[in-house]
């Protein structure tokens, strides 16, 4: 029996590897390092960091609300608790109409702010990055500013916000999300789909509504810069002027 007792010693001074999932842990303890402009948090040891100034420690919770990414050299702490984010670019999807109802967020729209921007309400069980109520960017479009905005007011901005009123007002949506979760002001960006599947961002700039915004990169770019080169082709919306 001597044998199967090295065996056992030996297996018990090997050291234990360090698993990076906090799924078990509560995230409001799991303690992860950023800097002030990164779009990433990190384990403390990062190389990617060396040279980095003002670094600092928060915690997971708060660096999955700020819509912060794992680093994928480090691999800090992941949460795998509670429900997930659908996006559209894991696994790439070829088109806004492939989109899965059934793994998107539900919210319903508690306020129409313009063309392109509402308010949500989001029930539990959320994922942990959302708040109970959020403010959404539409993903990959950009409609006319309203006499409300800071900003001058555009062609057709009244008519876009009231024809996004019609159109969500109250009602129950699905939510998808592409590469970035959040804007710089804290917005949540995100794909608003209705319950027949439509994908209301792709319909306003099909319906000239709204503009494709090309000046980041999203899953559904070419479709949306088709489906406004189509929209101006038949004098729609905005673009029948």
């Amino acid at each position: 029996m001597l044998v199967p007792t090295v065996f056992l010693v030996f297996a018990l001074l090997l050291p234990v590897p360090l698993c990076a999932e906090a799924g078990s842990q509560d995230p409001s303890k799991v303690l992860v390092w950023v800097t002030p402009s990164g779009t990433k948090y990190h384990e403390k040891d990062c190389p990617t960091l060396k040279n980095s100034k003002n670094l600092r420690s928060i915690t997971l919770e708060d660096a999955l609300k700020r819509g912060l990414e794992p680093c994928s050299i480090c691999n800090p702490p992941v949460y795998t608790g509670g429900k997930e984010l659908y996006r559209v670019n894991n696994p790439p999807l070829r088109s806004a109409r492939e989109g899965n109802l059934s793994r998107m967020l539900p919210a319903t729209v508690l306020e129409v702010i313009d063309g392109d921007t509402i308010k949500v309400s989001i029930p539990n069980p959320r994922p942990i990055q959302l708040k109970a109520q959020e403010t959404i960017r539409f993903l990959g479009i950009d409609a006319p500013e309203t006499s409300a905005s800071p900003r001058p007011a555009g062609y057709y901005g009244e008519e876009a916000k009231a024809y996004v009123k019609k159109l969500l007002a109250g009602k129950s949506v699905r939510l998808a999300f592409d590469w970035d979760l959040r804007d710089k002001y804290g917005r949540l960006l995100a794909y608003i789909y209705l319950a027949d599947g439509t994908c209301v961002n792709l319909h306003l700039v099909e319906q000239g509504y709204a503009f494709a915004y090309v000046h980041f990169t999203f899953q559904f770019m070419d479709e949306f810069t088709r489906a406004q080169a189509a929209a101006n082709q038949k004098k729609r919306g905005l673009w029948g002027r």
